[in-house]
């Protein structure tokens, strides 16, 4: 199994990346402060480009590529701290299309609507006849819809649906933030968890964005030890700062590893696909908030401040831990699978 792209897929990267560059460079959350995310000015654009669409069938108005591209394409997310409601836009377009509801699906696809990722906090409950339970929803205020999803299901509901909602404080404060309550709630759309395999699909994109961020602050601290002096020398020259960064890398390159088996292993649908995601998810995460960490010692007191970019990245990696069952959560589903996953 070859894990380094092809050619084709390389070119769908350097697209991405050079459009990002441009239209959502990292230092545009300092600049905006805590006033919110100001990603979804791009989706629009990412759905003309098909980024929105990649992984669904020309049938269904994507583009017809594999688990694979849009892994790569997360990751690339994941290293410009893209909002995180990119994950409602693009696992709400598999719901809507496995649901069969064409006009949400388009909508989606165009980038005309936006989906809010709520977050399972307490007693939550998932069905097609109604959602209920407390849930954190992020960047929902002026989405149309939420994206809600266990391993039981997952649903697009209607934001106006849920009058029980209050805006709470986030420690990553580029991402609006609330605590949801719904009531059996009934889905605009709704599939089952088998279904484009969509609790997998969601672990597999969230541990492709962490792994992208992984690899900004890898390079972020490199940079630094580079460029700062210290007694008359770059500090990247002082045996400690380059063990910090010799450990970031090979974090990262496992990361990296585990992250692209897994997709191929998607795309292959094999058997062992429960147990590789998983395992993408808990290295991939892991790795993120181990080298956010050491990116803002590396930065010294600098790293500290709001003027760097350094913080955005350990804020993020903690929301993405969070995502569809935190790092413990993980660990006991990895231990739970029958040896057939294995």
């Amino acid at each position: 199994m070859n894990l380094l792209p092809s050619p084709e897929q390389q070119q769908i990267v350097d697209t991405l990346k050079a459009f990002l560059s441009e239209k959502a460079p990292v230092s545009r959350l300092r600049e905006h402060g805590a006033l919110g995310n100001p990603d979804q000015a791009l989706w629009q654009e990412l759905g003309q480009l098909g980024f929105l669409g990649l992984g669904l069938s020309e049938d269904s108005g994507g583009v017809g590529l594999t688990s694979a591209d849009e892994a790569l394409v997360y990751r690339e997310f994941g290293r410009h701290l893209i909002s995180v409601s990119v994950f409602g836009a693009t696992l709400g377009a598999h719901i809507a299309a496995s649901s069969g509801d064409q006009g949400v699906l388009s909508s989606l696809l165009s980038g005309t609507t936006t989906v809010g990722v709520g977050n399972l906090f307490s007693d939550a409950h998932l069905h097609q006849e109604g959602c209920s339970g407390e849930f954190h929803w992020f960047e929902a205020r002026e989405a149309q819809f939420v994206l809600l999803l266990d391993e039981s299901g997952a649903a697009l509901i209607a934001t106006e649906d849920c009058a029980d909602r209050r805006k709470v404080n986030a420690t990553d404060a580029s991402l609006a933030l609330e605590r949801a309550t719904l009531r059996n709630v009934k889905p605009r759309c709704w599939i089952g968890s088998e279904a484009a395999q969509i609790h997998t699909r969601a672990l597999l994109l969230t541990a492709a964005y962490a792994t992208g961020m992984a690899e900004a602050t890898r390079d972020m601290a490199v940079e630094y030890a580079k460029d700062r002096e210290q007694f008359g020398k770059p500090i990247g020259s002082f045996q400690a700062v380059k063990h910090m960064c010799a450990d970031m890398a090979i974090r990262t390159e496992a990361a990296q590893s585990q992250t692209f088996f897994a997709s191929l292993v998607f795309a292959e649908n094999r058997d062992d696909l429960a147990l590789q995601v998983v395992s993408s998810k808990i290295v991939a995460v892991d790795t993120a908030l181990k080298n956010a960490a050491v990116n803002i010692q590396v930065h010294g007191a600098y790293g500290f401040t709001a003027e760097a970019d350094a913080h955005h990245y350990l804020k993020r990696a903690h929301v993405t831990d969070q995502l569809w069952g935190d790092l413990r959560t993980q660990r006991i589903r990895l231990l739970s699978l029958s040896p057939t996953a294995q």
